[in-house]
């Protein structure tokens, strides 16, 4: 897919306002829209016959002038909105990525850039098929690790499809030791038994950035601690229960010697 035949952007001022979408999601957004009219205009589909854009991330960010980083991160958000489900690949035996499946939301299509522009999607009545096609697609997503699955039940997290990506991504990122290790940390001093279903938003806010940093050192440093430990000489111990019933036999043989000697060998 050429990056220059994407000539605009699409826009929709009542989808900006009822999905409260920032600049860069909306720019993002609409550019998928416009790679997938080229999807269409091409007949790209799936095994399913579902319509599909696959722009690289590198693509939309010249596009939309934004980082990579930032076109990814507004690729979550319009996720956690249901506007849009990304079906993400991967080469085969490796973990490089091919380029991603972008599946949009029909029903936000069919109410913000089909219908009337002022519809609200929350009083629009798309139609079925879209939404059970929209719906076929979507995947269930799990927790690949099976030690942040269980303490994130633990600590009373929800799995869904947004936790579960939310966790694999950082799992990705940082190592699944330190999501764990920065559950334990986020969630020390916290009376679990006091804590309803639900909680999953403050977990997941609590893995921030600093907070799996600062699990990440500890990590480390226990590991370095636990080398320098292994490495260090043993120290044979020393008994001093025995050295001291030794002693105590030395003197005890000393004394029996000099009252000998005194009483001039009889003993």
């Amino acid at each position: 897919m050429k990056e220059n035949k994407v000539g605009f952007i699409k826009f929709n001022a009542s989808l900006i306002n009822d999905y409260e979408l920032k600049v860069g999601e909306t720019l993002v957004y609409g550019a998928l829209v416009s790679f997938r009219n080229m999807s269409i205009q091409s007949n790209t589909k799936d095994e399913q016959g579902h319509v599909y854009a696959y722009p690289p991330i590198s693509s939309l960010a010249k596009i939309t002038g934004q980082s990579e980083r930032s076109v990814k991160s507004h690729i979550q958000v319009l996720e956690q909105k249901e506007l849009m489900m990304v079906k993400r690949s991967y080469k085969v035996g490796s973990k490089e990525k091919n380029v991603n499946h972008y599946y949009l939301n029909t029903e936000v299509l069919e109410v913000y850039f089909n219908a009337d522009a002022t519809e609200s999607v929350k009083t629009a009545k798309p139609k079925s098929k879209n939404k059970e096609t929209y719906k076929g697609i979507r995947q269930e997503v799990f927790i690949a690790d099976a030690d942040i699955v269980k303490w994130f039940t633990h600590y009373k997290g929800e799995h869904n499809n947004n936790s579960a990506k939310t966790l694999n991504q950082l799992a990705e990122k940082y190592g699944a030791k330190t999501v764990v290790k920065a559950l334990h940390n986020a969630m020390k001093g916290v009376n679990i038994d006091t804590l309803p279903h639900g909680t999953t938003g403050l977990i997941l806010h609590r893995l921030n950035s600093n907070n799996l940093e600062a699990a990440k050192l500890q990590l480390k440093n226990e590991k370095e601690r636990q080398e320098r430990f292994m490495n260090e000489p043993i120290t044979p111990i020393f008994d001093y229960k025995a050295e001291l019933r030794r002693k105590e036999n030395k003197e005890i043989g000393t004394f029996a010697d000099d009252m000998n000697a005194l009483l001039g060998g009889v003993l």
